[in-house]
């Protein structure tokens, strides 16, 4: 099995690791000449980066939320005292439909 692995590695690809096809695959590839590549010296490149309009705004939106609480903890209080007081009713057929109406948006 090495025998046939080793003719595979050799057939029709001889000198492919020499230093000369390095330089080329590089040059090819970063598009540098070849002196540079084997010189060490490469022109010094700057990466940018730019956002779109709806990134910027959605980079905005996540801010705001971040930054908003997580529990409206006025509201909490008062349905608290409304269900300790006995005052916080619950109108079924609006429960019913506020169900419904949330089972549809998922689908």
């Amino acid at each position: 099995m090495s025998d046939i692995l080793n003719n595979i590695k050799s057939t029709g690809q001889a000198g492919l690791n020499t230093p000369r096809n390095v330089a080329n695959a590089r040059e090819n590839r970063e598009g540098n000449n070849a002196s540079e590549v084997s010189s060490g010296t490469s022109p010094a490149r700057t990466d940018t980066v730019s956002l779109t309009d709806t990134a910027t705004q959605l980079q905005s939106i996540q801010q705001t939320l971040s930054d908003a609480p997580v529990v409206n903890h006025e509201r909490v209080a008062e349905l608290r005292a409304a269900i300790a007081d006995g005052s916080y009713q619950v109108d079924a057929a609006d429960l019913a439909q506020n169900m419904i109406n949330f089972e549809t948006q998922l689908r």
